[in-house]
């Protein structure tokens, strides 16, 4: 059955780099490579990682495909090595081989100069950490912050990378700076605070310095009333790592933006590791000096996505783990399927819960998880099936769901149902296997080209995203 796909420009590709004599072959080709992607991995892993790829050339079987960083190449080598290939094989030939060639943004500094550290006399390095040491040197580390305990799913996995990366190999990392960002709640301190606790484990000489932007703005005030300005400047000055939360809080402090500006400056060119948190991208950031925010630009930024079902799932399980305390299997579901925000809510609703059992002498049930959701106010989340989303689409055309998994090719019942694929693979984790189950035994070669077909119509018809928009709100 032949594929349909979405225009170039759903894909992010620029058409002027490739260099290929037929263009539109090798555009063509690379579109249903990232279709073949996309339909194998998650959403948030296909615009990481696949998005910013750029096809630019074949040449003597080779395929040249433009990167952002050497550590791209890295990490798709390593992790999707497997995908890449088939995908390869599948669309362009057999025998063909990836070649990646790194275009770095010229707003950037060279590597070269990011990852050397100034070079220190044995008698620098001493005094440096002396003068911390007189300040009252203090990691400010909370030591269960750590990557063992920290859960990693689809989500997170980029950040928790890169922070471990940096964390292994302090000194001399590409990641500088290293920027983490995400809603609140969702383990930006749990990571800065992991790297910095790894380090004092495993580098211990490695002066390591965590605050939040708040603590380092009433520090300074502090420090102008207290006339020590320059101690001030010792402390942020002279660590190894410094690692900063919040850093949306410099947002309208010019004073203070300026002198963390020079600290920033001071790290950066001697070599030391800097590792911020934010909850939006740094390119979001209103009243911030451009200065920050082109220094900014120069590192590694990593988003957080609010966590999956599954890893939802396992952060519930931990917690309750590190409680002490066993649930039932589907306390732990329910729980993971109606606090969807952020972690935090999700320990706050285990702490409420532990409470209750220990002190409350109740035993842990799904009543008890629903009056203490109503108690914080927290709606519980409508769970989204296959079946729901059949249920809703044969309401809106008014059809029977059954009538969805017959093999009529009526096309009162082939819109509704090639819809209903198209919104369980948006809404629902099922693969495509699965949803070719819920309607009437498709392989998933069938339910690829629902999903296909429906994301282009999608584009020209209004009847049809109307209906599309509809059963969304219903659903949600």
């Amino acid at each position: 059955m032949t594929e349909e796909l979405l225009p170039v420009s759903d894909f992010e590709i620029d058409s002027q780099q490739l260099t290929l004599n037929n263009k539109d072959n090798l555009t063509a080709k690379w579109k249903k490579f990232l279709r073949f992607v996309k339909n194998n991995v998650s959403t948030h892993i296909f615009r990481t990682w696949f998005i910013p790829l750029k096809p630019l050339k074949i040449e003597n079987n080779e395929l040249f495909v433009q990167v952002p960083s050497q550590f791209y190449c890295e990490w798709l080598d390593e992790h999707y090595y497997n995908l890449i290939k088939t995908g390869l094989v599948k669309f362009f030939d057999e025998n063909i081989k990836l070649k990646y060639q790194v275009v770095i943004d010229k707003t950037q500094p060279e590597v070269s100069k990011l990852n050397i550290p100034s070079s220190q006399t044995l008698a620098q390095k001493k005094a440096r950490i002396n003068a911390i040491q007189k300040l009252n040197y203090n990691p400010n580390l909370v030591p269960n912050f750590t990557f063992d305990n920290f859960v990693v799913g689809d989500s997170n996995e980029f950040a928790y990378s890169t922070c471990l990366a940096v964390a292994k190999n302090p000194l001399n990392t590409r990641f500088n700076p290293l920027i983490i960002y995400g809603n609140t709640g969702l383990g930006k301190t749990h990571l800065l605070q992991a790297i910095g606790n790894f380090i004092l484990e495993n580098y211990p000489k490695v002066q390591v310095l965590y605050s939040t932007s708040e603590n380092f703005a009433n520090n300074f005030i502090e420090a102008i009333k207290n006339n020590s300005v320059n101690e001030f400047l010792q402390l942020y000055r002279n660590v190894d790592v410094l690692l900063i939360d919040d850093i949306q809080f410099f947002q309208n402090k010019g004073k203070i933006q300026d002198h963390f500006f020079h600290t920033f400056n001071t790290l950066h060119q001697a070599g030391k590791q800097i590792v911020l948190s934010s909850d939006k991208a740094p390119k979001e950031l209103k009243d911030l000096d451009d200065r920050l925010l082109s220094r900014f630009q120069w590192g590694v930024h990593a988003y957080i996505e609010p966590p999956e079902l599954e890893t939802r799932i396992a952060i519930t399980r931990k917690k309750i783990e590190n409680e002490g305390m066993e649930l039932p299997t589907e306390v732990i579901e329910y729980i993971a399927q109606n606090v969807v925000s952020n972690v935090r809510e999700i320990e706050g609703v285990i702490v409420s819960l532990v409470a209750q059992v220990a002190l409350g002498n109740k035993k842990p049930s799904i009543e008890l998880v629903k009056d203490i959701l109503r108690a914080k106010h927290i709606r519980t989340a409508k769970i989204i099936t296959i079946d729901r989303i059949k249920s809703a689409v044969s309401h809106y055309f008014n059809v029977e769901p059954s009538e969805l998994e017959s093999k009529s090719r009526k096309k009162e019942l082939v819109i509704p149902r090639q819809l209903a694929m198209y919104i369980a693979k948006e809404l629902t984790n099922s693969t495509l296997e699965t949803i070719g189950k819920h309607f009437g035994g498709r392989d998933h070669t069938t339910v690829l080209h629902s999903i296909n077909i429906t994301e282009r119509n999608l584009l020209v018809d209004e009847r049809l995203k109307s209906a599309y928009e509809y059963i969304i709100k219903k659903l949600i």
